[in-house]
């Protein structure tokens, strides 16, 4: 069921996200020979140009991550989405899984861009060259840095979903009213966000008073451990702020249903 919901809804925003990417690439293409040619107009044409499209990406995915759950499930349309044979858990992962693909589709696309739009300025051997001598420089064996590399791509792909159902969890709390929905959506974010920010500066502060430092004696660590112990703290975190958010957007779909 989950396939289905992702393949409909695939399709209803693929009509607007594949037209934006393909006009992105092909004006970074253009205003990279505008570059070659020195065509100095043109080329500054094609890069104000280029930035527009890149901050209509961007906006435009937040946009749709806010809409497409909004009219699907808490508008008119919820009376009919509600009412097919499938669980809440299906709808939330289905949008969710599309408006991350799609998050993360225009970010590389983005970078694609750029890198189009800068080919001739930058020297892409001697950059990896660089990166290859710094990584080679750490004392981290070949598996220690796949092992890293594994866990940031975890934590950025949970960084999305959390940051994804902290919008889908703002927007159900707003059915708790009837009126100046987006307000309250808009309000529940600001108050969400900074609770968050109190509970990580206290506990900071509670680390700092209680010196776990000195307590764990992490300067007895290798660079390895010492950055699996951060990173397993970010992982942790991001996963706690994921179950949360779902299993908040969850109950709200399913026992304070309130559609407009």
């Amino acid at each position: 069921m989950v396939r289905k919901l992702m393949k409909y809804e695939f399709m209803a925003t693929g009509r607007v996200f594949l037209p934006l990417f393909a006009a992105l690439l092909i004006v970074s293409a253009v205003n990279r020979l505008f570059q070659s040619l020195r065509l100095t107009t043109p080329a500054v044409i094609g890069i104000i140009l280029s930035v527009i499209i890149i901050i209509g990406i961007c906006v435009l995915a937040l946009i749709l991550t806010l809409q497409r759950f909004r009219n699907n499930l808490l508008s008119n349309e919820g009376y009919l989405m509600m009412t097919l044979p499938m669980r809440a858990d299906s709808l939330i992962v289905s949008k969710l899984f599309v408006a991350s693909i799609w998050n993360v589709a225009s970010f590389i696309v983005v970078v694609v861009s750029i890198c189009i739009m800068a080919m001739g300025g930058i020297n892409f051997s001697d950059l990896f060259e660089q990166i290859s001598l710094l990584l080679q420089g750490l004392p981290l064996t070949a598996a220690h840095i796949a092992l890293f590399a594994v866990e940031i791509v975890v934590l950025i792909v949970l960084s999305i979903f959390a940051g994804i159902l902290l919008l889908y969890a703002c927007m159900s709390l707003s059915m708790l009213v009837n009126t100046r929905r987006g307000l309250f959506t808009f309000g529940a974010y600001i108050v969400i966000t900074t609770a968050m920010q109190t509970v990580f500066a206290v506990l900071v502060a509670i680390a700092a008073a209680v010196n776990v430092y000195d307590l764990i004696d992490m300067s007895r660590l290798s660079v390895f451990w010492y950055g699996q112990v951060i990173v397993l703290l970010l992982l942790v975190a991001e996963a706690a702020a994921c179950v949360v958010f779902y299993f908040l957007t969850r109950y709200m779909l399913k026992n304070r249903l309130n559609l407009q």
